[in-house]
């Protein structure tokens, strides 16, 4: 009898030992990334002088100094690199490259990213990094994970071996020709591949997000939203949108909306449109959201004409809006 209480207790203690062991290792798992300095110094502390023999040598960053066998430092000539080779890089001998040099305080700074909408954004050139953005057309703030650590961005946080076997792919707008791509790994992400100035500088990688609950589909070229149920429910990172969930032909629908006041957000508690608290002119009023506003609608006339190449007042960009129609066939980014 002692012996099999005592097997009991052995085997208690052992699960209690597990569970600890079990959480501290989930608890090691996940982590916040750290924040990166988004430019680099225009030249380093102690830049190291032209050797006999060498072309170029790294004095920043992304500056190089140019040979030519000045009597002194300063007869060398110093140089940027360009935008298509915009690092220097001392370990492949001092060159312009699409690497950054090891250094750290090189390695450890982060490219300029501009805000498409608030929240979370992985980095499209780097596994181990993501962006938090505040504003739209605001920079966002980057972030780094620790060595050994990936950003997994469907948990949006620092994952430990997260991507070892395949599970991340940066962004690669080499031969992308659809206007918005898909991000590889999570769909509710997606890119446009901005041209370069002229061929010859890579093309520039601008992310989006559909927010939580929302993907974006290939076929139909933009976000899909899955309702949870019918109702209006906020877009997360656009706060002057939100998705009208209803029934139709026997499905579930939903269609993104926008407050139609300026400076209005979509408050999900009272499912309404407000006028921002963050406005100084802010009033105590609201617009009221019918769910059937978009069940009937009478029909719009449409002109015969042929197809105007650029409207002459085509309507701008609006926070959280993706592309507007600049032309009959023309859209803009």
């Amino acid at each position: 009898m002692k012996t099999w209480r005592a097997g009991v207790g052995a085997i208690g203690v052992l699960l209690v030992l597990t569970c600890q062991v079990t959480a501290q290792i989930l608890s090691d798992e996940f982590v916040q990334g750290i924040h990166r300095q988004l430019r680099t110094a225009e030249y380093f502390n102690d830049p190291k002088p032209c050797a006999p023999g060498q072309l170029t040598v790294c004095i920043g960053c992304k500056k190089i100094k140019i040979c030519i066998g000045a009597e002194t430092e300063d007869g060398n000539p110093e140089q940027d690199c360009p935008a298509a080779t915009p690092h220097c890089n001392s370990e492949e001998g001092g060159v312009c490259s699409t690497i950054p040099d090891p250094l750290e305080e090189c390695a450890a700074a982060a490219t300029e990213f501009t805000c498409t909408a608030s929240g979370k954004f992985p980095d499209p050139y780097s596994c181990d990094g993501y962006y938090y953005c505040e504003t739209v057309g605001g920079l966002g703030d980057a972030y780094k994970c620790p060595t050994g650590y990936n950003y997994n961005s469907k948990v949006q946080l620092c994952q430990r071996a997260f991507g070892a076997f395949g599970g991340c792919q940066p962004v690669n707008c080499t031969g992308v020709t659809a206007i918005f791509t898909q991000y590889p790994g999570n769909p509710q992400y997606f890119f446009y591949c901005k041209p370069g100035a002229d061929e010859t500088i890579p093309k520039e990688p601008i992310m989006f997000s559909c927010g939580d609950g929302a993907s974006f589909d290939v076929k139909e070229n933009k976000c899909i939203y899955k309702c949870p149920r019918e109702g209006l429910f906020k877009k997360e990172g656009s706060p002057a949108s939100y998705y009208q969930c209803y029934f139709s032909g026997g499905r579930l629908v939903a269609k993104e909306k926008k407050c139609p006041g300026e400076g209005q957000v979509f408050d999900e508690t009272k499912k309404t449109c407000l006028k921002s608290m963050m406005n100084e002119s802010f009033r105590k009023q609201s617009c009221r959201i019918s769910a059937q506003d978009d069940l009937f609608s009478v029909g719009t006339l449409r002109a015969a004409t042929a197809a105007i190449d650029e409207f002459e007042s085509p309507s701008a960009c609006a926070a959280g809006q993706l592309a507007v129609c600049v032309g009959c066939k023309k859209i803009k980014i």
